[in-house]
Order: C-alpha cells, then structure tokens, then sequence
C-alpha cells in the first residue's frame, strides 16, 4: 500500500511525515477527524534529497501492516478471553469479577508484549520512503 504524506522533519535516515490523504481534502468534517494533524515516522533507506514541506511516496507493506495491527489489537483480546476462561479453571468457583480480574491481567499481558514487540521489531515494521513525489512549494 502506498500513501502520499508530506515531509515535517528530518531526523538521520528517518523522517516525521503528516498525513495527506485525498479523503482529508475533500472532508469537511474537522470538528469528527483527527487525522490532519497525525503524524507518523518512516524510514529513508535510500537516503533521497527531501527537506520539510517535500510529498513523498510512503510504502506500507500489507502484511507486516496487518500482523502489527493483530498484535496491538487482536492478541491483548484473545489474552482477556485467555485470562478470562481459565481463571475459572484454576480457582474452581470463581465469579465473574474474579474471573473479569483474570481477563484484565491477560489484556494488560498482551498489552505489554506488544509493547515490547513494537520495541523490539519497531525498524522492520516503519513505513519506507520510496521517492520523491514534489518538492518544496515557495
């Protein structure tokens, strides 16, 4: 997936770009969207001549953007329903707060590791600079 955003600093061979989605220009809505002043890092691998206010071409690759979207979401609600269920099949006769606690440490769990992940593997999953699209405008 590709995506046109505009250059806001340059730090090493990274950059801090903001969003610039054809939907945002077309929108009226400023009051419902926060997404006009999302900002989000990428890497410039090829080190490309780009200075703020530059478009770039951003490449999002599919799988590595739905495998981290499953770790921030889908992974801490699977450790709740993990929690959840088996804290009533270690404390026999638990209730449902007991068993809500047990929920609540496995989402806190995954939380975490995901966290950790996002950490650990944070290079490999950035965004990639690919070119140049338009320069500064004067």
């Amino acid at each position: 997936m590709t995506e046109i955003s505009t250059v806001i600093s340059l730090n090493k061979n990274q950059a801090v770009l903001g969003c610039k989605s054809t939907a945002c220009s077309s929108c009226a809505g400023d009051s419902f969207c926060n997404v006009k002043t999302h900002t989000y890092t990428a890497l410039n691998p090829q080190k490309l001549e780009i200075e703020p206010g530059d478009e770039v071409e951003v490449f999002l690759p599919p799988g590595k953007t739905i495998f981290s979207g499953f770790i921030v979401l889908i992974f801490p609600l699977i450790l709740f329903l993990a929690g959840f269920i088996l804290t009533d099949s270690f404390i026999e006769g638990a209730g449902e707060g007991i068993q809500a606690l047990g929920g609540f440490i496995g989402l806190t769990f995954g939380f975490g590791l995901g966290f950790l992940f996002g950490k650990w593997k944070k290079k490999q999953y950035m965004p990639i600079i690919r070119k140049k699209v338009s320069g500064t405008a004067l």
